[in-house]
């Protein structure tokens, strides 16, 4: 369990035009001075865990390793959901307990959670509609600040945590690989749920193979690249993108409008003999 460096990074889905962002920076910096605030991002469309989660989980690895990630996508604010602190080998994650953490923390390397539990560190007075400032901003901050994971409330063993929306993963079948949209980017650009080096291992490509592409009843070729923009413009092109996952993309074009797909959806890949 790495030692808190003092960053404090933030993701909500509350924008910024409203009070709520600067109130839990304020809560913050009020419980550890010394916290350097960084933010993730706060337009995670309203609700939205899974999308959220695919944020946090492609993001946290960039930063410095001790950061205490604070995430709020919370529409269980107020009821019976907990609200939990992670520890993974390199970083803290705050926040509810609705799937929202874990994918990051389990690529991480999860090693220990806690239900926040001890009133006494909250902010007062506790808000039922707003945990973010009065439960997660002043965990964090203590976290930020050196206190233990287990000073914080009582142990959670880390197979009850909530499991995630998000699917990430693969599965083979046959001779091809089952993978699910994770995220379709505002270039129209299909991301993927497997690491691209273990998809390339299970399909035995390279670049410049083929490999069909199935979802539903309609089938494509995409090319195997190193990067989309090597293929004439048009052409669907598989590829390792800047997080490491496969990814499909159109060159000058939109692989989401080709496939027709969306977040969720099964995709088959298979090498094209």
């Amino acid at each position: 369990m790495r030692e808190a460096c003092g960053v404090v990074a933030l993701l909500t889905d509350f924008g910024t035009s409203d009070p709520y962002v600067p109130s839990m920076k304020g809560v913050v910096l009020r419980v550890c001075r010394s916290a350097v605030l960084v933010d993730v991002t706060h337009e995670v469309p309203p609700f939205d865990v899974e999308y959220g989660s695919y944020v946090l989980l492609s993001a946290y690895k960039y930063f410095p390793p001790g950061t205490v990630f604070v995430a709020v996508v919370d529409p269980g604010v107020g009821s019976s959901r907990r609200a939990v602190a992670i520890a993974s080998r390199n970083y803290y994650f705050v926040g509810p307990d609705n799937g929202l953490l874990v994918p990051a923390a389990e690529d991480d390397g999860l090693e220990g959670a806690v239900v926040l539990n001890r009133e006494e560190l909250y902010w007062k007075p506790v808000s039922r509609s707003f945990h973010g400032r009065d439960i997660f901003a002043p965990i964090a901050a203590r976290i930020a600040c050196g206190a233990g994971l287990g000073s914080l409330g009582d142990p959670l063993d880390p197979g009850d945590l909530v499991r995630p929306r998000l699917r990430v993963g693969s599965e083979k079948v046959g001779d091809c690989v089952r993978v699910w949209v994770v995220h379709v980017d505002r270039f129209g650009n299909v991301i993927l749920s497997e690491g691209f080096g273990k998809l390339a291992d299970l399909l035995d490509i390279r670049v410049e193979d083929r490999v069909d592409v199935v979802v539903g009843t309609r089938e494509h070729v995409a090319r195997v690249e190193e990067v989309f923009s090597v293929a004439p413009p048009g052409t669907l092109v598989l590829y390792e993108n800047s997080f490491q996952l496969a990814e499909l993309a159109v060159n000058l074009g939109s692989a989401r409008e080709l496939l027709q797909v969306s977040r969720g959806d099964p995709v088959l890949l298979c090498k094209r003999q």
